[in-house]
């Protein structure tokens, strides 16, 4: 990103976050600009009072974000440990005039991001970003672990996938041989029923678990028509059926693997109805052009 692009993104995390200032000056008289890209700003000059105020001004507002200008670092350790104590998820930006002394150094252990006098209104929103940026992302890591947890403590799914991960890392590399057959161009009946047999152990394993269970009839009703498929009606028209075979069972492999190994919980229901309709996209050119289109449909109403 450049450096000039970074107001723009500042502006984009800001406006809906609220701001506390603490400063001895500066930031009011050259950067009011920036803290206008907040959705509200509360400023305060640094003073015995106001960092004795510090916990009651937290309380009293819902700040997202903390940032302090002062020359003196005593003052903004204070203010530093002060905000800590009450919230550590606060966002801390920190201005410093030197970096050097020891006081310093808990300052920029306690802060989120540090900023080095001298700067440019430019260098002040990449630091803000940065750190609102940051925070964001810990928190949509934070939330989607707890999302996945709830889930797992909600289906009791767990004890289902460790059941049966090895048995369908095995499936998963029959599966890959498979494609490769297909993509070498070998067809026939005797290997359409080996691909029923191994679509037939995946609905078996789906029907163990509610979750997974209304997705048996899909594989079922695809193992049946294979097994029925004859290959006198292959014709150049219906080449492209193929196709669509490796890519149904590409998608069926990818989602064993990310369901069963990798415990990413993709929308089940996304993953049925992309299946079907991608079976009957295959179903409609696995058949001659001459076919009725009525022969055709391949799931029941």
């Amino acid at each position: 990103m450049r450096k000039y692009e970074y107001k723009n993104f500042l502006s984009l995390l800001a406006k809906t976050r609220n701001l506390l200032v603490y400063d001895d000056g500066l930031l009011l008289k050259e950067h009011k600009s920036t803290l206008d890209l907040f959705e509200s700003y509360r400023y305060n000059n640094i003073n015995e009072i106001s960092i004795e105020g510090v916990s009651h001004m937290l309380v009293s507002m819902n700040i997202d974000m903390v940032l302090i200008y002062s020359e003196t670092p005593k003052n903004v350790l204070e203010i530093c440990n002060e905000i800590t104590k009450y919230d550590p998820n606060i966002v801390i930006t920190v201005i410093l005039e030197e970096r050097e002394t020891l006081t310093c150094k808990h300052i920029m252990n306690l802060a989120d991001t540090i900023l080095s006098m001298p700067f440019e209104p430019e260098d002040l929103c990449r630091k803000l970003s940065i750190a609102l940026a940051a925070k964001l992302m810990i928190y949509e890591m934070s939330h989607t672990l707890n999302t996945h947890k709830k889930f797992m403590d909600d289906t009791g799914i767990e004890s289902y996938l460790d059941t049966y991960t090895e048995e369908i890392k095995i499936i998963s590399e029959r599966f890959s041989g498979l494609i490769q057959r297909l993509q070498s161009g070998e067809l026939g009946s005797t290997f359409f029923y080996e691909i029923a047999e191994e679509l037939e152990l995946v609905s078996k394993i789906f029907g163990y678990h509610h979750y997974t269970a209304h997705l048996t009839p899909i594989f079922d009703e695809m193992s049946g028509f294979l097994r029925s498929y004859s290959f006198e009606d292959v014709d150049l028209s219906t080449l492209e059926g193929f196709d669509f075979l490796v890519e149904i069972i590409k998608d069926i492999q990818n989602y064993l693997e990310n369901f069963f190994i990798k415990r990413i919980f993709s929308d089940v229901y996304v993953f049925e109805h992309s299946l079907q309709d991608t079976i009957q996209f295959m179903v409609n050119h696995l058949y001659s052009r001459k076919e009725s289109p009525s022969d055709l449909e391949f799931f029941n109403d």
